[in-house]
């Protein structure tokens, strides 16, 4: 059971019971929280139609709670939230809100509270909205994918957009500096790295000489990453990368914030635009948001061309003779 020691009211206030009987009240808080969540939230469901042939999981004066609206609800819930109220008595407890929120609503309506005029202003905004985000998403639906032709021309023009930076598959072995150790930990880790250093050096395989270290590529044989010139976090690592010139390559001792250690230049791949077949995916995911612009302007033309829109002149007067129909 969740409990809250201060929860969102409708008023907007944070309140709470102020006699730190938050344990007790541990459940109501959850309860009523958890209706606040679905009431408050990304708009909800209509009410169950009367033929609705779902599984009905509640019932109380006025209505019921569908095995559909249970689903459709619980998919609002954040990830680590829904598991708790998926089965057993949190699902029993997610339906009983479910309820709850009805009831609120069925009280809110006798009180006329959605005909205030606010209200009814919010949910015209809030329609327009939803309306107009669904008018796009059909004529984005209904607007032809870009030929082969079309792909492969964007990606010959953006060029650039594709190019991949020479980047550096390294190994490190590293020696852990707990925050905030003073000087004397500082050189004792040094020390070591210098040791694992020499032992790197002298041939040994990296992935023997890293499980001597204590850092977290030891679990991965030494492997640290694929890392390109920018991608370092450190000015002295990246410096101390670039410099290897040979797959084996040995830097000298580094050090950064977490501690001290040893680079090593596994593989180094050099700056490449790859082909148009291996980023094709990439390309269509660029053109997109061109497309989906175009499908917009497409749509508002059309629509200015069949409507007769009068402008005013920005100060309050009169707008002027209606845009001639061509």
């Amino acid at each position: 059971m969740v409990e809250l020691e201060y929860f969102q009211s409708p008023s907007g206030r944070r309140t709470s019971d102020g006699m730190g009987h938050q344990r007790g009240s541990g459940v109501w808080l959850s309860i009523s929280s958890l209706v606040l969540c679905l009431a408050c939230g990304r708009p909800g469901t209509e009410p169950t139609p009367s033929g609705s042939t779902a599984p009905v999981v509640a019932r109380f004066d006025g209505g019921v709670v569908t095995q559909d609206e249970v689903l459709r609800e619980s998919q609002r819930l954040p990830p680590n939230l829904r598991e708790r109220f998926e089965t057993g008595p949190g699902r029993q407890e997610f339906i009983r809100s479910l309820v709850d929120k009805q009831l609120l609503f069925q009280e809110a309506t006798r009180r006329g509270i959605p005909q205030d005029a606010e209200i009814r202003r919010q949910v015209r905004e809030l329609e327009e909205r939803l309306s107009i985000q669904a008018l796009l998403a059909q004529e984005e639906k209904a607007a032809p994918a870009p030929t082969e032709a079309e792909a492969r021309a964007f990606y010959e023009g953006h060029l650039e957009r594709f190019a991949q930076p020479e980047r550096l598959r390294l190994a490190r072995a590293w020696v852990m500096v707990p925050p905030g150790s003073a000087r004397p930990a500082w050189e004792q880790a040094r020390q070591r790295a210098e040791s694992l250093r020499k032992r790197l050096l002298a041939g040994e395989p990296v992935a023997k000489v890293a499980a001597a270290g204590d850092g977290p590529e030891r679990a991965r044989g030494g492997e640290w990453g694929l890392l390109a010139r920018g991608e370092f976090g450190n000015p002295e690592l990246e410096k101390a990368a670039l410099a290897l010139n040979r797959p084996g390559a040995v830097s000298a001792v580094v050090e950064d914030a977490t501690g001290v250690g040893v680079l090593v230049l596994q593989e180094r791949r050099p700056a490449r635009v790859p082909p148009f077949e291996e980023v094709r995916e990439a390309v269509a995911g660029q053109m997109a948001p061109g497309a989906q612009r175009r499908v917009f302007e497409q749509l508002l033309t059309r629509l200015r061309a069949a409507s007769s829109v009068q402008l005013g002149d920005g100060t309050g007067s009169p707008a002027g003779t209606p845009d001639k129909k061509p």
